[in-house]
């Protein structure tokens, strides 16, 4: 019996989920350890960024052409590949080179699957199987963080990077097999021509709707940055060990599924937005006064529920208002402009950690996410 395609699209963002979690509780220390400063490690992520911005629009573009599958399944070989460059070598040279390989993959890999399973389904379909999936797929991490931070604290830092790239060499091959009985486009979708990169951006800046996704989208990757990058190193510094640093993805993954699965139940507008951007930035606003550690980690926990369902919320929200036959492009344009927004948000949150440390750099993002919170509460959906 062949699997239909919402079965292979929750065990495919499964099963990649899962695969690039061996590094998730040892990144930054791993950087740290080969002398980098937290400002370098930064700016690595620059090039990542900056990569995946220049590539995203144009890698949808080519997905609504020659099909989002196809295209999902060489993100997975690039993904893999630079992930492999990252834990064979041990300069910043080279770091960068893979950030930059696993930056095609990411823009490759970027809702192409989830645009895919759009065009195949109804609004409603695609809403709760992609929370499913969500859902899923954090739990999944649970293990291979857990078991990456073992290898890498035990064996060395570089295995937890070796085992990711593999993994998505192993992720390809299944997937590739599974939905081969699947085509690229529903039989009943008549095949258009689809606009240039230019055309749609000059499109979505005339679009009220599509503009103002773009611009929440891009102001929340740019305050969630220091998150990303600084949880490590402020638990560290707090008192916690590296060695226990896979066992807190436990938590930052049931609490980011649990976002996953309720954001399935968020009504469908602009206004609705606000939900979870609250809930990503008010627990971390006291972040810099808290003394304890596990009050700390505590703030840090609850947080991920606005993480988990920020990303479904915007993808639900802004497809209804896209047609099949652009869609991979326009979700790829506003991709590329979180990711701009990513690159400020680095930038910006590695020069103030020259002048203040990590945790009051957190309560400035958690600031401006709440001042975009109010701003979205009081739009017209």
């Amino acid at each position: 019996m062949k699997p239909k395609i919402e079965t292979v699209f929750v065990l495919a963002k499964v099963l990649e989920q899962a695969s690039s979690a061996w590094f998730f509780g040892t990144y930054v220390i791993f950087l740290t350890a080969a002398g980098l400063t937290l400002l370098q490690a930064n700016l690595l992520n620059v090039v990542f960024m900056s990569v995946s911005t220049l590539f995203d629009p144009f890698t949808g573009n080519l997905a609504d052409k020659i099909g989002q599958k196809k295209v999902y399944l060489f993100g997975l070989f690039f993904w893999g590949t630079g992930m492999l460059v990252y834990g064979l070598n041990h300069t910043f040279a080279m770091f960068a080179v893979a950030e930059g390989t696993s930056a095609i993959g990411h823009a490759l890999i970027s809702e192409a699957l989830e645009s895919w399973l759009r065009n195949h389904t109804s609004e409603k379909v695609t809403r709760v199987t992609s929370a499913k999936a969500q859902t899923w797929a954090k739990i999944a991490t649970i293990p291979a963080a857990l078991f990456g931070a073992f290898i890498g604290s035990k064996y060395g830092l570089s295995w937890p990077w070796i085992l990711a790239g593999l993994s998505s060499f192993v992720v390809l091959m299944l997937i590739w097999v599974l939905s081969r009985h699947i085509p690229e486009r529903p039989k009943r979708w008549q095949v258009t021509s689809v606009p240039g990169v230019w055309s749609l951006i000059k499109i979505m800046i005339k679009n009220r709707i599509l503009k103002r996704v773009v611009v929440i989208y891009a102001v929340v990757a740019a305050a969630v940055m220091p998150f990303n990058m600084f949880w490590q190193i402020v638990l560290r510094d707090a008192g916690g060990k590296p060695e226990w640093m896979g066992s807190v993805w436990i938590g930052i993954a049931l609490l980011t599924a649990l976002g996953a699965k309720l954001s399935a139940r968020i009504r469908n507008g602009f206004r609705s937005l606000w939900i979870p951007v609250v809930f990503i930035g008010l627990p971390l606003i006291g972040a810099a006064f808290v003394p304890n550690l596990w009050l700390i980690l505590g703030l840090f926990f609850t947080h991920e529920i606005g993480r988990g369902m920020w990303p479904l919320v915007v993808f639900n929200y802004s497809n209804r208002h896209i047609k099949s036959g652009i869609r991979s492009t326009v979700n790829s344009i506003r991709s590329a402009a979180g990711t701009i927004g990513g690159v400020v948000g680095l930038l910006v949150s590695g020069l103030l950690t020259e002048v203040i440390n990590p945790r009051q750099v957190w309560t400035i993002s958690a600031l401006a996410l709440l001042l975009v919170a109010l701003w979205a509460r009081r739009q017209r959906n």
